[in-house]
Protein backbone atom coordinates (compact mmCIF):
# COMPACT_ATOMS: atom_id res chain seq x y z
CA UNK A 1 0.00 0.00 0.00
CA UNK A 2 1.48 3.34 -0.76
CA UNK A 3 0.37 6.88 0.15
CA UNK A 4 -0.94 9.02 -2.42
CA UNK A 5 -0.42 12.84 -2.80
CA UNK A 6 -3.99 13.23 -1.09
CA UNK A 7 -3.39 13.05 2.50
CA UNK A 8 -4.96 10.22 3.70
CA UNK A 9 -5.71 8.41 0.66
CA UNK A 10 -3.70 5.32 -0.46
CA UNK A 11 -3.58 2.98 -3.36
CA UNK A 12 -2.97 -0.59 -3.72
CA UNK A 13 -3.52 -3.52 -6.12
CA UNK A 14 -5.48 -6.71 -5.04
CA UNK A 15 -6.37 -9.52 -7.25
CA UNK A 16 -6.02 -7.43 -10.12
CA UNK A 17 -8.07 -4.35 -8.67
CA UNK A 18 -6.57 -1.25 -8.11
CA UNK A 19 -8.19 -0.54 -4.40
CA UNK A 20 -8.02 3.03 -3.02
CA UNK A 21 -8.88 3.71 0.67
CA UNK A 22 -10.16 7.18 0.93
CA UNK A 23 -8.93 9.56 3.58
CA UNK A 24 -11.03 9.58 7.30
CA UNK A 25 -12.87 13.12 6.10
CA UNK A 26 -13.85 13.59 2.71
CA UNK A 27 -15.14 17.19 1.54
CA UNK A 28 -15.26 19.44 -1.17
CA UNK A 29 -11.59 20.25 0.31
CA UNK A 30 -10.26 16.97 -0.77
CA UNK A 31 -12.66 16.21 -3.27
CA UNK A 32 -10.50 17.32 -6.43
CA UNK A 33 -7.62 15.56 -5.69
CA UNK A 34 -8.99 12.12 -4.58
CA UNK A 35 -11.51 12.83 -8.27
CA UNK A 36 -7.83 13.00 -9.51
CA UNK A 37 -6.74 9.31 -8.09
CA UNK A 38 -9.74 7.92 -8.74
CA UNK A 39 -9.79 9.12 -12.42
CA UNK A 40 -6.15 7.43 -13.00
CA UNK A 41 -7.24 4.39 -11.66
CA UNK A 42 -10.11 4.30 -14.34
CA UNK A 43 -7.67 4.67 -16.85
CA UNK A 44 -5.25 2.52 -15.29
CA UNK A 45 -7.44 -0.57 -14.83
CA UNK A 46 -8.36 0.16 -18.53
CA UNK A 47 -5.65 1.05 -20.06
CA UNK A 48 -5.80 0.62 -24.10
CA UNK A 49 -9.43 -1.05 -23.74
CA UNK A 50 -8.07 -3.94 -22.05
CA UNK A 51 -9.51 -4.78 -19.21
CA UNK A 52 -7.11 -6.26 -15.99
CA UNK A 53 -9.64 -6.23 -12.92
CA UNK A 54 -11.45 -3.05 -11.91
CA UNK A 55 -11.26 -0.26 -9.02
CA UNK A 56 -12.53 -0.38 -5.66
CA UNK A 57 -13.12 2.74 -3.66
CA UNK A 58 -12.76 1.60 0.09
CA UNK A 59 -14.80 4.68 2.21
CA UNK A 60 -13.52 2.37 5.13
CA UNK A 61 -14.34 4.78 8.29
CA UNK A 62 -14.59 7.95 6.24
CA UNK A 63 -17.11 10.50 7.46
CA UNK A 64 -18.57 12.52 5.17
CA UNK A 65 -18.59 16.50 5.89
CA UNK A 66 -20.81 17.14 2.95
CA UNK A 67 -21.83 15.66 -0.37
CA UNK A 68 -18.83 15.86 -1.99
CA UNK A 69 -18.55 12.05 -1.22
CA UNK A 70 -21.75 11.09 -2.80
CA UNK A 71 -20.74 12.81 -5.75
CA UNK A 72 -17.37 11.34 -6.12
CA UNK A 73 -19.23 8.09 -7.07
CA UNK A 74 -21.84 8.93 -9.12
CA UNK A 75 -19.28 11.03 -11.38
CA UNK A 76 -16.61 7.77 -11.14
CA UNK A 77 -19.61 5.42 -12.05
CA UNK A 78 -20.55 7.43 -15.22
CA UNK A 79 -16.83 7.02 -15.95
CA UNK A 80 -16.35 3.66 -15.28
CA UNK A 81 -19.31 3.35 -17.58
CA UNK A 82 -17.48 4.71 -20.56
CA UNK A 83 -14.66 2.74 -19.83
CA UNK A 84 -16.21 -0.56 -19.70
CA UNK A 85 -14.68 -0.80 -16.07
CA UNK A 86 -15.94 -2.25 -13.03
CA UNK A 87 -16.30 0.18 -10.12
CA UNK A 88 -17.18 -1.06 -6.78
CA UNK A 89 -17.42 0.75 -3.43
CA UNK A 90 -16.47 -0.46 0.23
CA UNK A 91 -18.72 0.39 3.05
CA UNK A 92 -18.18 -1.09 6.44
CA UNK A 93 -21.49 -2.66 8.23
CA UNK A 94 -20.77 0.06 11.03
CA UNK A 95 -20.72 3.17 8.69
CA UNK A 96 -24.61 3.27 9.10
CA UNK A 97 -24.08 6.99 7.91
CA UNK A 98 -22.20 5.97 4.50
CA UNK A 99 -24.54 3.29 3.50
CA UNK A 100 -28.08 4.98 4.25
CA UNK A 101 -26.97 8.00 2.17
CA UNK A 102 -25.64 5.49 -0.30
CA UNK A 103 -28.97 4.16 -0.14
CA UNK A 104 -31.54 7.20 0.29
CA UNK A 105 -29.90 8.13 -2.87
CA UNK A 106 -30.16 5.27 -5.24
CA UNK A 107 -26.26 5.20 -5.14
CA UNK A 108 -26.01 1.71 -3.93
CA UNK A 109 -28.06 0.45 -7.01
CA UNK A 110 -25.18 2.27 -9.67
CA UNK A 111 -22.14 0.94 -7.53
CA UNK A 112 -21.81 -2.81 -6.20
CA UNK A 113 -21.60 -2.32 -2.10
CA UNK A 114 -19.23 -4.63 -0.10
CA UNK A 115 -18.79 -4.84 3.52
CA UNK A 116 -14.95 -5.29 3.04
CA UNK A 117 -11.87 -5.09 0.41
CA UNK A 118 -11.62 -8.90 0.50
CA UNK A 119 -15.41 -9.49 -0.85
CA UNK A 120 -15.41 -6.90 -3.36
CA UNK A 121 -12.36 -8.27 -5.12
CA UNK A 122 -13.71 -12.09 -4.90
CA UNK A 123 -16.76 -11.22 -6.22
CA UNK A 124 -16.19 -12.33 -10.27
CA UNK A 125 -16.31 -10.03 -12.69
CA UNK A 126 -19.30 -8.94 -15.12
CA UNK A 127 -19.07 -9.01 -18.73
CA UNK A 128 -18.01 -5.51 -20.34
CA UNK A 129 -20.75 -3.59 -21.05
CA UNK A 130 -19.49 0.01 -22.14
CA UNK A 131 -21.77 3.06 -22.75
CA UNK A 132 -23.83 5.91 -21.29
CA UNK A 133 -25.36 5.70 -17.26
CA UNK A 134 -27.60 8.51 -16.51
CA UNK A 135 -27.05 9.51 -13.10
CA UNK A 136 -29.06 12.60 -13.48
CA UNK A 137 -31.96 10.96 -10.66
CA UNK A 138 -28.87 9.80 -8.20
CA UNK A 139 -27.31 13.71 -8.34
CA UNK A 140 -30.56 15.28 -7.18
CA UNK A 141 -30.80 12.69 -4.52
CA UNK A 142 -28.29 13.64 -3.34
CA UNK A 143 -29.07 17.23 -3.46
CA UNK A 144 -32.09 16.40 -1.45
CA UNK A 145 -29.95 15.21 1.07
CA UNK A 146 -27.90 17.87 0.97
CA UNK A 147 -29.55 21.20 0.07
CA UNK A 148 -27.73 23.94 -0.42
CA UNK A 149 -24.47 21.80 -1.48
CA UNK A 150 -24.78 21.85 -5.36
CA UNK A 151 -25.75 25.38 -4.91
CA UNK A 152 -27.70 25.46 -8.46
CA UNK A 153 -31.14 26.54 -6.94
CA UNK A 154 -30.86 30.44 -5.76
CA UNK A 155 -34.41 31.16 -6.38
CA UNK A 156 -37.73 29.20 -5.77
CA UNK A 157 -38.61 27.70 -9.29
CA UNK A 158 -41.36 28.68 -11.68
CA UNK A 159 -42.70 28.09 -15.26
CA UNK A 160 -39.44 27.78 -17.15
CA UNK A 161 -38.61 27.56 -20.89
CA UNK A 162 -35.95 26.79 -22.68
CA UNK A 163 -35.16 28.37 -25.79
CA UNK A 164 -32.67 27.09 -28.56
CA UNK A 165 -31.33 28.04 -31.61
CA UNK A 166 -27.99 26.63 -33.86
CA UNK A 167 -25.82 28.55 -36.16
CA UNK A 168 -23.11 27.65 -38.56
CA UNK A 169 -19.50 29.10 -36.64
CA UNK A 170 -18.25 30.04 -40.40
CA UNK A 171 -15.66 27.77 -40.07
CA UNK A 172 -17.67 24.86 -42.29
CA UNK A 173 -16.75 22.41 -39.18
CA UNK A 174 -18.17 23.83 -36.18
CA UNK A 175 -21.96 23.68 -34.94
CA UNK A 176 -22.98 26.64 -32.08
CA UNK A 177 -26.07 25.77 -29.58
CA UNK A 178 -27.36 28.34 -28.19
CA UNK A 179 -29.33 28.52 -24.98
CA UNK A 180 -31.27 30.85 -23.29
CA UNK A 181 -34.42 30.65 -20.63
CA UNK A 182 -34.09 27.95 -18.05
CA UNK A 183 -32.78 24.46 -17.37
CA UNK A 184 -34.15 22.19 -14.89
CA UNK A 185 -35.56 18.77 -14.82
CA UNK A 186 -38.21 20.18 -17.84
CA UNK A 187 -35.70 21.43 -20.09
CA UNK A 188 -32.78 19.56 -19.81
CA UNK A 189 -34.08 16.18 -21.97
CA UNK A 190 -34.54 18.96 -24.90
CA UNK A 191 -31.40 19.99 -24.72
CA UNK A 192 -29.73 16.37 -24.40
CA UNK A 193 -32.18 15.77 -27.74
CA UNK A 194 -30.54 18.30 -29.41
CA UNK A 195 -27.75 17.64 -29.07
CA UNK A 196 -28.29 13.84 -30.17
CA UNK A 197 -29.60 14.94 -32.75
CA UNK A 198 -26.75 17.03 -34.42
CA UNK A 199 -24.17 14.36 -33.25
CA UNK A 200 -26.44 11.67 -34.98
CA UNK A 201 -26.37 13.79 -37.96
CA UNK A 202 -22.73 13.43 -38.30
CA UNK A 203 -22.12 16.91 -36.29
CA UNK A 204 -18.52 16.38 -34.77
CA UNK A 205 -17.40 19.56 -33.42
CA UNK A 206 -19.79 21.28 -31.28
CA UNK A 207 -20.29 24.61 -28.90
CA UNK A 208 -22.94 25.40 -26.26
CA UNK A 209 -23.14 28.99 -25.88
CA UNK A 210 -25.20 29.39 -22.22
CA UNK A 211 -26.91 32.94 -22.26
CA UNK A 212 -25.89 35.54 -19.46
CA UNK A 213 -29.07 35.09 -17.82
CA UNK A 214 -29.84 31.28 -18.71
CA UNK A 215 -31.55 30.34 -15.26
CA UNK A 216 -29.59 26.91 -13.93
CA UNK A 217 -31.93 24.72 -11.86
CA UNK A 218 -30.46 21.09 -12.34
CA UNK A 219 -27.06 19.72 -12.91
CA UNK A 220 -26.59 19.52 -16.76
CA UNK A 221 -23.23 17.89 -16.55
CA UNK A 222 -23.90 14.17 -16.86
CA UNK A 223 -26.04 15.09 -20.75
CA UNK A 224 -23.33 17.45 -21.35
CA UNK A 225 -20.32 15.01 -20.26
CA UNK A 226 -22.23 12.06 -22.13
CA UNK A 227 -22.20 14.01 -25.70
CA UNK A 228 -18.52 15.19 -24.99
CA UNK A 229 -16.67 11.83 -24.70
CA UNK A 230 -19.17 10.44 -27.62
CA UNK A 231 -17.40 13.39 -30.05
CA UNK A 232 -14.64 12.92 -28.45
CA UNK A 233 -14.05 9.68 -29.30
CA UNK A 234 -14.38 10.33 -33.34
CA UNK A 235 -11.98 13.23 -32.90
CA UNK A 236 -14.74 16.09 -32.45
CA UNK A 237 -14.47 18.21 -29.43
CA UNK A 238 -18.24 19.92 -27.11
CA UNK A 239 -17.31 23.54 -25.73
CA UNK A 240 -18.44 25.41 -23.35
CA UNK A 241 -17.02 28.96 -23.64
CA UNK A 242 -18.91 30.80 -20.82
CA UNK A 243 -21.10 29.42 -18.52
CA UNK A 244 -23.13 30.66 -15.44
CA UNK A 245 -21.56 31.54 -12.67
CA UNK A 246 -22.55 28.91 -10.50
CA UNK A 247 -22.52 26.28 -13.09
CA UNK A 248 -18.79 27.20 -13.74
CA UNK A 249 -18.06 26.45 -9.86
CA UNK A 250 -19.28 23.05 -10.08
CA UNK A 251 -17.11 22.56 -13.43
CA UNK A 252 -13.90 24.12 -12.10
CA UNK A 253 -14.40 22.32 -8.12
CA UNK A 254 -14.87 18.82 -10.24
CA UNK A 255 -11.54 19.38 -12.38
CA UNK A 256 -13.29 19.12 -15.43
CA UNK A 257 -12.47 22.57 -17.01
CA UNK A 258 -10.46 20.97 -19.65
CA UNK A 259 -12.68 18.61 -20.84
CA UNK A 260 -15.27 21.03 -22.08
CA UNK A 261 -12.06 22.63 -24.59
CA UNK A 262 -12.90 22.93 -27.73
CA UNK A 263 -10.51 23.57 -30.97
CA UNK A 264 -8.43 26.51 -30.38
CA UNK A 265 -8.91 28.25 -33.27
CA UNK A 266 -12.77 28.62 -33.49
CA UNK A 267 -13.06 29.00 -29.53
CA UNK A 268 -11.16 32.68 -29.95
CA UNK A 269 -13.26 33.28 -32.62
CA UNK A 270 -16.62 32.69 -31.20
CA UNK A 271 -15.49 34.31 -27.69
CA UNK A 272 -14.36 37.18 -29.81
CA UNK A 273 -17.71 37.26 -31.54
CA UNK A 274 -16.63 36.46 -34.87
CA UNK A 275 -18.35 33.46 -35.25
CA UNK A 276 -21.50 33.81 -33.43
CA UNK A 277 -24.25 35.17 -36.87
Amino acid sequence: MRETTVPGLSTETRRGFIVLGLPAQISWRNYAGIREEVSKALSLACAGGTRRGGVVVDFGDAVLLDAAGLVLLARAETRAELLGCPLRAVVPALSAHVRRALHLTGLDRLVPVFADVAAATAAPLPEPAPGEVDTTHVLDAIRALHPGDAGLTPTPPAPSELMITTTAAGDGDHTVVHLSGTLDEATVPRLGETLTTLVEGDERHLMVRMHDRLGVRCDPLPILLGIRWRVAAEGGCLALPAVPAKLREVIDREGLASVFTGCRSIEERLLSGAGSG
